[in-house]
């Protein structure tokens, strides 16, 4: 048997519908498990063991229909779950005669294209958005409700176990290794830069060695002014395919970080791992919370000008209200940095 888990869209997003791939796993035991996702998170996919195989959607992507469909039925799939929906390859899958294909039924075009349809509705749901995924699973008479503490068991990442000298050399044998990841390419409502400056200028040096990872785009926004307020930490940004922050974050010790994919790629990799959130609906640590043994998460308290019941409510602004957000100053630097300081006292593996 053959099942296509299609999810190609964000790192973040891909992590936690990993968990799909472990529980088919063990229904399916003889089952090859194939991810169809974009090529930028394919080091990502790899890393978790129940995953035996990756498609790179953005090659498909290019070509015609007809020959993603044929693509798709060369892989003799006879499952497909469309956890992401995208109408190309609903569309390629049906073409394709791929015989079970699953998708939401909130999706006009799941109901051309798809032969099973499970109904939810992940904009009004209070799940995390790790279970959500699984609904996709009752379409298998398979069971979907999952507590966030069973699905933690599903979703740890392979640590690697040689690292390549260029990661090595960035750690210290003799120090706390702490990640600040201090954007969130957009994705989230970030902690601000100030903030973080203020984190890195007190913690002490002679604890921790500090790491600061991101884009290159981020090393252009933040970079310059995150160095100035630490000369000791060791500026990544831009520096490092995902292979290697997979490597790095498997390594290190813990790591700081907003709400995005690296934050859950370390969860998985079993490392400790704090997050910090906004309170907004749908961006929340209830929908997007952490998942892992060593995972945790501050949530700042959503301010007056994002507040619904605010008299400042108009149809414009950050998140549809009036004024500027403030938000995530709810989390202070002291708040983290404690919470930092107690991670010495835990062993870090």
């Amino acid at each position: 048997m053959r099942i296509i888990i299609s999810r190609a869209d964000n790192i973040g997003d891909v992590v936690l519908t990993l968990p799909m791939a472990s529980i088919l796993k063990q229904h399916y035991p003889e089952a090859e498990i194939i991810v169809l996702a974009r090529r930028y998170v394919q080091a990502v996919v790899e890393a978790h063991p129940a995953v035996d195989t990756f498609i790179d959607w953005e090659s498909l992507q290019t070509q015609s229909d007809d020959e993603i469909a044929k693509a798709l039925k060369a892989l003799n799939a006879d499952i497909i779950l469309h956890v992401f929906p995208l109408k190309r390859i609903a569309k390629a899958a049906f073409t394709a005669k791929i015989p079970t294909r699953i998708g939401s039924n909130r999706r006009w075009y799941h109901w051309l294209y798809c032969n099973k349809r499970v109904n939810f509705s992940r904009k009004s749901s209070e799940l995390h958005e790790a279970q959500l995924n699984l609904k996709l699973l009752g379409a298998l008479d398979i069971k979907t409700e999952y507590s966030l503490a069973e699905i933690i068991q599903f979703s740890q990442l392979n640590r690697p176990a040689n690292l390549p000298d260029t990661i090595k050399n960035v750690l210290s044998a003799d120090k706390f290794n702490l990640i600040i990841h201090p954007g969130s390419n957009g994705n989230s409502i970030e902690w601000p830069l100030a903030s973080f400056q203020a984190l890195l200028a007190t913690l002490p040096k002679d604890q921790f060695k500090i790491i600061i990872t991101g884009s290159d785009k981020e090393n252009e926004r933040l970079g310059k002014a995150l160095s100035a307020s630490c000369p000791e930490a060791v500026n990544t940004m831009g520096q490092l395919s995902l292979n290697e922050l997979i490597l790095l974050l498997g390594a290190a010790d813990g790591l700081v970080v907003n709400s995005t994919g690296p934050l859950h790629i370390a969860s998985a990799l079993g490392i400790k791992t704090l997050g910090l959130f906004p309170s907004h609906p749908g961006k929340s640590p209830k929908r997007w919370g952490p998942l892992g043994k060593q995972a945790e998460f501050f949530a700042a308290p959503i301010c007056a000008s994002c507040d619904p019941r605010s008299p400042y409510l108009s149809h414009k602004g950050r998140g549809g209200l009036k004024g500027e957000c403030i938000c995530m100053l709810g989390i202070s630097v002291n708040q983290v940095k404690a919470q930092l300081i107690a991670w010495l006292d835990t062993p870090s593996h």
